[in-house]
């Protein structure tokens, strides 16, 4: 295996000649087995093959470009190449395809092709079953399946369960890369898996067959020596390569590569030659029998960078092949760059990658006519040639001169509508709409589309303790209304992520976007947090607020089936109960934020709440789309709270609650028909009047008197645009709205004596709170948009005399009873870029006068803002959506600041679904004698489940950023008496098991000691409970004034979505923590030090690390009594360094 070396090395992919385009990279490569070709799949979805020419060096091979084509239209990058005799196989993400050599496609394949369309996705890796060309066997992330490519309508699903990352074959069986690690040799004929071997601990990247032999190359989980506050797993490169025999289905002794295997083939024709070769380039020929025969070569891979690579990327050896002929290898630099080594110590080099090569195609040589070019569809004008020429071409253009979109700004569109009118007008001057259309002949500001500048994120807590100096961390600065130009939509109205660190979202810094010492903001990092600007509105009128929290003080705990299976509630719980808890904890929580987990994910479970569910943020939905959906959501939580209060209370939630009448008579004399009907709604819908009445209106509200006739028409044109958009404004609307009027023929009477029917519907009872449901078009906020001032602060409502409805004054009438009303908020859609965009550039946020004052809400950035940004409603980016207007004389908030409702929960259980009889009740419940009041001490720990994973965005470099951290669903929480006093201290009173009926994706038993079915309704062994029975009794708690012990508490209260006051808190993980050394103790490590006590040796156990956390504080105040906890803290630290913070383990002996 000596005189190996380089042949050639070409760039393998095409750039750009942009140097902002985002460089394709080699994904795949294979050589041909029938012909002298080599083929490429990039990250764009094109596939590429170079062939070889004669070669005029034994040094330096010629590859030239043979095809290159787009395999289909989604731009999915090819993760595998196969070949074959007819052709070559493709595999992307969800698709497989078959082209022949030269591009033509012969076959396409994806989920339409098989009725069972719902196993062909999220396709990893392919093969071809043992020694047939026309069976594939394909691996995905669920299993394996199995088809013929000639009988594309039937698809196998092999018996084999898990995550295929990679496959091979052997004449009779399929070896299996597993996603865990494992090597499956697994039987197509019998349909079952023969033997498992475990291969690797992480992951396995090569796999290889030759005769009875497989090797495997792979990673492993790397072991962690600080457990503590690590959210992501690394993983290192295995040092050894693992060889199996087919014969005996066993392990033999494994190939030593200290540089870390990557890749791993066999010599097609010396089977005891295995190529080794890690990712920097290092590259092995050992003799499996003779593992001190090597012959070892450094590949360089970074020779050649594309100059348009981000700086971060960097190149490894990746995809190694080598040819059936063995005498050329193959490898890519992940970027861009196809390697080709070849032996050149014998003074030639071979010229075939195969033994018997068939070959090459070559293309149709057509005669072209030179004469008359027919220009037509089908031909390209490029065949057209250019002639000579001497002078610089137009095109040719000067390179300072720059094009600035600001001043290349296209003329504003005109409206189809205008165009259809001018030819009515024989193209002449006519007047139109100027509210509809805007005025003419005024220059527009150039506004960006595009631009979306987030608000200057904050550093990390932790990074902020080591620079305090740096104004990064500073709070919002005044101008954050301020836009930098009139092009750009101010920073407080864009979209906010929030950044996670090393140390969890407990490192960011959220009290930079709150400007407000008692206003919470919600976060946006859960289902449906496009109802965060409504709960806010919501949340501070005081009628709607006191009626949903006063609800609380009493119980209502529905844990039947019916209710968890049937009616798919597993929390038992309601909108009414969770919007309750939710303004709580808005209310306690202040200025920090809060997760409105608990009341999405009941929503989530109600029928009656189809199509509102939104999980991604509305990054598919356009303006409209997302107007509508708040509104709908809007419709849908009125009607639910309705719907509540009568079942829960037997009552009705008349907050917003209007009464309608309809009216229809006949117009003749002789006409019979006359009705009335009288119904309720909880919003209005806001309509558009047509275009004439909004010039009466304004007529009507400017009149005239006293002038001539001259200055009457004088003023008659003067109205058209200054009056209107001074005078017209919600109220218009409003008036309209609640007023309808209309005429139909009389179907009953036509014949006899035609006639019309009238209909007039008219609100005949106001609510003390108005909610408004703005869902025009956006032509219609066009005419908002040109008004001087559409939202009025506040009007009075005048009953009609004579008949039903109202009308409404901007100023206080003199005579007629009225009743004044105060605008409490509205919700704003912000369109970052044009209304039609689906890129999730729309965004939710609300306004709300709370004591006099303007507060600002988006999401959990909260701030005051000035009344006049509040009002300016004449930017196209800025549509009100839903508009609440209240009584003035509106009673203040009642705030549950001690609680004196029915709080029996706390003493009995109430378990949902049978009562396991089997099971060992671990806790003794509360007795009244021990009924909980303010300062009594308990000691609490709870368990948690993962529902979703994390979201993780990994670099061309490895380098990992977390974007949306997993969501954690409450399992078990135990509560425990903490009293010195209390002859029962240490006893738990309060040990839940929480029912789920959703499939979990990690029990994560090691750290919560919950095993699976712990929590199914019809498997546990345990006695569950719904989640808003265990949040209650929280909440009653937490209501009652007790203090809380614990250990991590900020995440077991944030995950509970529990907003405790710091003074209810002990936490020992703050307690005992030391600033300057920057690393929390464990409570394992703690108990270890301090108690001299092992704990959660096996699986965890909360009643176990409860009481040791009521311990550890115990101890706390005994040392800090005596003056001596400092010393004994340092102590600590200085046993954690020597022992790395971590509990030695013991020796069985």
């Amino acid at each position: 295996m000596d005189g190996w070396s380089q042949v050639a090395n070409i760039p393998i992919v095409s750039s750009s000649n942009s140097a902002l385009t985002e460089q394709p990279t080699i994904i795949s490569t294979k050589f041909d087995s029938v012909q002298n070709l080599i083929w490429c799949g990039d990250s764009n979805g094109f596939i590429q093959s170079v062939t070889l020419g004669q070669p005029t060096s034994p040094y330096i091979a010629q590859l030239y470009p043979y095809t290159k084509f787009q395999t289909s239209s989604i731009n999915q990058p090819i993760s595998q190449i196969l070949s074959h005799k007819d052709g070559i196989l493709s595999l992307s993400r969800d698709q497989l395809l078959f082209n022949n050599r030269r591009g033509l496609p012969k076959a396409g394949f994806d989920g339409s092709s098989f009725s069972e369309s719902d196993e062909f996705i999220n396709l990893n890796s392919m093969i071809f079953n043992g020694n047939s060309t026309s069976e594939l066997a394909v691996g995905t992330d669920s299993g394996l399946l199995k088809f013929d490519i000639n009988k594309p309508t039937v698809l196998d699903k092999l018996n084999y369960e898990g995550k295929v990352s990679l496959i091979n074959s052997t004449p009779k069986y399929l070896t299996v890369g597993g996603g865990n690690g494992s090597l499956n040799l697994f039987d197509p004929s019998s349909n079952s898996s023969l033997k498992t071997f475990a291969a690797h601990n992480g992951a396995i990247t090569g796999l290889d067959i030759k005769g009875n032999y497989i090797a495997t190359c792979g990673s492993s989980i790397r072991p962690r020596r600080n457990v503590y506050n690590q959210s992501s797993t690394d993983y290192i490169t295995d040092p050894l390569v693992n060889i199996y025999d087919i014969r005996t289905m066993r392990a033999l002794t494994p190939v030593a590569f200290p540089a870390g295997a990557s890749s791993v083939r066999f010599h097609p024709k010396l089977p005891n030659i295995v190529i080794v070769a890690s990712v920097h380039g290092q590259i092995h020929f050992i003799d499996l029998f003779d593992q001190t025969n090597v012959h070892m070569y450094q590949a360089d891979v970074d020779a050649t960078i594309h100059p348009n690579s981000p700086n971060n990327q960097a190149t490894k050896l990746t995809d190694l092949h080598i040819s059936d002929s063995g005498d050329f290898l193959m490898f890519n630099d992940g970027i861009s760059n196809l390697h080709l080594w070849s032996m050149t110590n014998l003074g030639t080099m071979s010229k075939d990658f195969v033994n018997f090569p068939q070959s090459v195609e070559r293309p149709d040589v057509i005669n072209h006519n030179d004469g008359f070019i027919g220009i037509d569809d089908n031909v390209p004008l490029s065949i057209v040639g250019m002639p000579y020429y001497k002078e610089s071409l137009l095109s040719n253009w000067p390179i300072d001169m720059k094009f600035v979109k600001e001043t290349a700004k296209l003329p504003e569109r005109i409206d189809e509508e205008l165009h259809a009118k001018a030819e009515q007008f024989g193209h002449q001057f006519f007047n139109y709409d100027s509210l509809k259309y805007g005025p003419g002949n005024v220059v527009q500001p150039y506004f960006s589309l595009n631009h979306v500048k987030d608000t200057q994120i904050p550093k990390f807590l932790s990074e902020q303790n080591d620079d305090r100096d740096n104004n990064n961390s500073a709070p919002l600065a005044d101008s954050l209304f301020q836009a930098e130009s009139d092009s750009k939509i101010p920073k407080c109205y864009s979209r906010l992520q929030i950044q996670y660190s090393k140390f969890g979202v407990k490192d960011f810094d959220f009290g930079y976007y709150n400007r407000t010492e008692s206003y919470c903001g919600l976060e946006n990092h859960s289902d449906n947090s496009y109802i965060n600007s409504l709960l806010q509105v919501y949340r501070f009128q005081p009628l709607f607020y006191n009626q949903v929290v006063n609800t609380l003080n009493n119980e209502w705990l529905p844990n039947d089936e019916k209710t968890i299976i049937d009616e798919d509630n597993p929390q038992g719980s309601s909108i009414l109960n969770e919007l309750g808890y939710l303004f709580d904890m808005m209310y306690k929580a202040k200025s920090r934020n809060v997760k409105t987990l608990n009341f999405s994910s009941v929503m989530n479970h109600d029928k009656q709440a189809e199509g509102l569910v939104n999980l991604n943020e509305q990054m598919n939905l356009n303006a409209q789309e997302v107007r509508e959906l708040i509104i709908s959501f809007n419709n849908y939580l009125l009607t639910r709270l309705d719907g509540d209060f009568k079942r829960q209370y037997s009552s009705d939630f008349k907050v917003t609650e209007l009464t309608y009448q309809i009216e229809i008579k006949g117009s003749g004399q002789s006409c019979p028909i006359y009705d009335k009907q009288t119904g309720s709604l909880f919003s209005l819908e806001v309509i558009t009047p047509p275009s004439n009445m909004l010039t009466k209106m304004s007529i009507l509200m400017n009149p005239h008197a006293n002038k001539s006739e001259k200055q009457q028409q004088q003023q008659q044109q003067d109205i058209n645009l200054s009056n209107i958009r001074k005078n017209i404004n919600i109220l218009t609307y409003l008036d309209y709205s609640m007023n309808q009027f209309k005429t139909i023929p009389c179907q009953q009477h036509q014949h006899s004596h035609p006639h019309t029917l009238e209909i007039r519907t008219g609100i005949t009872q106001l609510p003390p709170v108005l909610i408004l449901n703005v869902n025009l078009t956006n032509e219609e906020f066009k005419i908002i948009n040109n008004l001087k001032q559409w939202l009025v602060p506040e009007f009075y409502a005048v009953r009609h005399n004579n008949t039903p409805g109202f009308s409404f004054k901007p100023t206080m009438p003199v005579s007629n009873p009225f009743t004044k009303f105060e605008l409490l908020g509205y919700v704003c859609e912000i369109s970052h870029q044009s209304d039609l965009s689906r890129t999730g550039s729309h965004n939710l946020v609300s306004f709300v006068k709370i004591n006099d004052e303007w507060i600002f809400f988006n999401d959990y950035l909260v701030t005051p803002i000035p009344e006049e940004e509040v009002f300016n409603l004449n930017l196209p980016w800025k549509k009100p959506v839903i508009v609440v207007y209240q009584e003035s004389t509106t009673p203040g908030f009642e705030y549950m600041k001690h609680f004196s409702g029915n709080d029996s929960i706390l003493y009995r259980d109430h378990f949902a679904g049978a009562i396991r009889e089997s099971y060992k009740q671990e806790y003794k419940l509360l007795t009244r004698e021990e009924a909980p009041s303010v300062g009594t001490m308990v000691a609490i720990d709870a368990e948690f489940v993962t529902m979703k994973p994390e979201q993780v965005e990994i670099s061309l470099s490895g380098a990992k950023k977390l974007i949306k951290p997993k969501e954690l669903s409450l399992a078990r929480v135990s509560v425990l008496r903490g009293d010195n006093d209390n002859p029962l201290y240490g006893e738990a009173f309060i040990d839940d098991y929480i029912v789920h009926t959703e499939t979990i994706y990690d029990y994560t038993t090691n750290f919560s000691g919950i095993e699976k079915d712990d929590l199914n309704f019809n498997k546990s062994l345990k006695n569950l409970v719904t989640l808003q029975t265990s949040y209650r009794k929280l909440w009653l708690l937490l209501n009652l004034g007790v203090v809380f012990i614990g250990h991590g508490l900020y995440t077991d209260f944030r995950t509970i979505n529990l907003q405790v006051p710091q003074r209810q808190i002990r936490d020992t993980a703050d307690l005992y923590y030391k600033p300057d050394m920057k690393r929390q103790l464990s409570l394992k490590f703690l108990a270890y030090v301090m108690l001299k006590q092992d704990v959660q040796t096996g699986n965890h156990d909360s009643i176990e690390d409860a009481r040791t956390a009521l311990l550890l504080y115990k101890r706390y105040v005994e040392l800090s009594s005596k003056g001596e906890f400092e010393s004994m803290l340092n102590h600590v630290y200085s046993q954690g360094n020597k022992l790395r913070f971590r509990v030695p383990e013991k020796i069985n002996v």
